[in-house]
């Protein structure tokens, strides 16, 4: 009986004083004017304090998976950024292949458009401890949003 009281007394502060959910912070930061299109900012939500990054990817062909990837990635420079400047580089590059099929006498001539986003982050370990808000896509679902935050106490 007393382990049980003692285990319900070490948790209820986690739900009375628990953090704010990511599906909240997600909504906040949709709202907010100046984060919802990607960048960085303070904002205020049931009464602390967060910093928030959001960044913008342009989907293409990508997966799933490079896009959260990316995405995070971007939305820590857009943070580091916003706090002291950026050690992150990114760059693109594009390829284009052309191929000429011959088929008795007739040919065809088809072109691919090749991206490739390189990224390099030297990210401070506040960066890195942030949490995903989560993400989102454009109206016409061209870019992808991906949205970080982490609490931080202003004196």
């Amino acid at each position: 009986m007393k382990t049980q009281l003692f285990l319900w007394l070490s948790i209820l502060p986690f739900f009375l004083f628990g953090q704010i959910s990511s599906e909240s912070m997600k909504s906040n930061i949709q709202s907010n004017d100046l984060l919802m299109f990607g960048g960085s900012d303070l904002i205020k939500v049931e009464g602390q304090t967060y910093i928030a990054g959001v960044s913008a990817v342009d989907v293409g062909t990508k997966k799933m998976s490079s896009l959260v990837r990316v995405g995070k990635i971007k939305a820590e420079r857009e943070i580091v950024i916003f706090i002291n400047g950026s050690n992150i580089t990114s760059s693109t590059e594009s390829y284009i292949k052309e191929e000429l099929t011959t088929i008795n006498d007739s040919s065809s001539i088809s072109t691919v458009d090749t991206f490739v986003e390189s990224i390099r982050e030297e990210a401070d370990g506040f960066v890195k401890a942030m949490k995903p808000a989560g993400y989102w896509y454009s109206e016409d679902k061209s870019v992808f949003y991906y949205a970080i935050y982490k609490e931080v106490n202003l004196k």
